[in-house]
């Protein structure tokens, strides 16, 4: 009687190792995905640690599954949050597990959002675009072989108000609106302090509301994140909004090319103060001239370490799409000049004893 029964649990256990279907059904269900891993020693079976019918070990296999515990399926998210000066839908991706050792979550099939190697399981992903998105979770063992899969889909919406006044508001920012002032597309008056980072115009004892186009007001929202982990609590600037042209001039009568700070879409930044003390990182007196081009910028004290950094990471984050160092030349060797011309990412270089001639950079 003993061993008819063992042999019929034997056979159930053999019945229920058949290869998983990993797929989904045309209908939702229930979003577990099991699958049943075994291991195999030239082709047979081994039922656990038991050895036998009678070994005492565990028969049964570890059964892997895996589960979105958000979003829910079907969930709709709006693109209200600034990340990168762009309107993003910030999305938690959650998901419970057994029998698993990592789980990794993709978009629309191929693309990864994710990993995470430790429970509870969860990655935090920006979406960027509008429309319906599939995503996946998938577990995998020891060994990174796929054991389980769940699918849901969400949909992305835009904000309702894409304008730049709206990022603002949603930034933020203590703003409003200015007057019309020549060569400013859309003049707001930004003020001073901006997530803890003061903005002190270099002449100023106090930091002042600052004067510019609208869509500088977001690249400054960056910089300041980018400098507040070096213990920077001030931003030394030497003005944003000067009409003239390159080089000098009134581009209304010398029909010259207007620098970007004639559309108050530049800020020339000339130093940097460090929190709960009167020091400051310039790039005057600081930052060492190098004849390298590409970052990282060879460095020879801390101060020029971080004012170099932050230049690179100014250029690299694509915070500005210029980027003028005193490497550039004798005009900027008491600041970095930084503005939104279009498709232009430079970072400027100096030669020894010969400065690269301006052209169409913006000064």
């Amino acid at each position: 009687m003993k061993f008819a029964l063992c042999f019929a649990l034997l056979l159930a256990s053999v019945a229920g190792c058949a290869s998983p279907d990993l797929g989904r059904s045309s209908e939702r269900g229930p979003s577990t995905v099991h699958a049943t891993p075994v291991s195999r020693i030239d082709g047979g079976m081994v039922m656990g640690d038991g050895g036998g019918f009678d070994g005492g070990g565990s028969d049964a296999p570890i059964a892997a599954s895996i589960s979105f515990d958000a979003p829910i399926d079907g969930a709709s998210f709006v693109r209200d949050t600034i990340v990168g000066g762009e309107w993003v839908a910030s999305v938690t991706l959650e998901a419970s597990t057994s029998g698993v050792a990592s789980v990794e979550f993709f978009a629309d099939e191929t693309f990864s959002l994710g990993t995470d190697a430790s429970a509870p399981y969860s990655v935090d992903y920006d979406f960027h675009g509008d429309g319906r998105r599939m995503l996946a979770v998938v577990g995998r063992d020891a060994s990174g072989a796929e054991v389980a899969r769940d699918t849901i889909s969400i949909t992305i919406t835009p904000p309702a108000d894409t304008g730049c006044h709206a990022m603002l508001d949603a930034l933020g920012l203590d703003w409003a609106p200015a007057g019309a002032n020549r060569g400013i597309a859309d003049p707001v008056r930004v003020q001073p302090v901006i997530d803890g980072v003061r903005f002190r115009y270099v002449s100023n004892a106090e930091p002042t509301a600052m004067l510019m186009d609208c869509e500088l007001a977001p690249r400054l929202v960056e910089l300041a994140h980018l400098v507040a982990p070096y213990g920077i609590d001030e931003v030394i600037h030497i003005g944003i909004y000067n009409y003239r042209c390159i080089g000098g001039g009134d581009p209304d009568v010398d029909g010259c090319t207007p620098s970007q700070h004639a559309r108050a879409r530049a800020i020339d930044l000339h130093a940097f103060g460090l929190a709960g003390s009167d020091v400051e990182y310039s790039t005057e007196d600081d930052f060492v001239i190098t004849t390298r081009s590409s970052c990282p910028l060879a460095s020879s004290s801390e101060p020029d370490r971080v004012l170099k950094e932050i230049a690179c990471s100014l250029y690299s984050e694509r915070i500005f799409q210029i980027v003028l160092t005193p490497n550039y030349n004798a005009a900027h060797r008491n600041h970095y000049h930084v503005d939104m011309t279009e498709g232009s990412m430079f970072i400027g270089q100096g030669v020894e004893g010969v400065d690269p001639e301006v052209g169409i950079f913006g000064d």
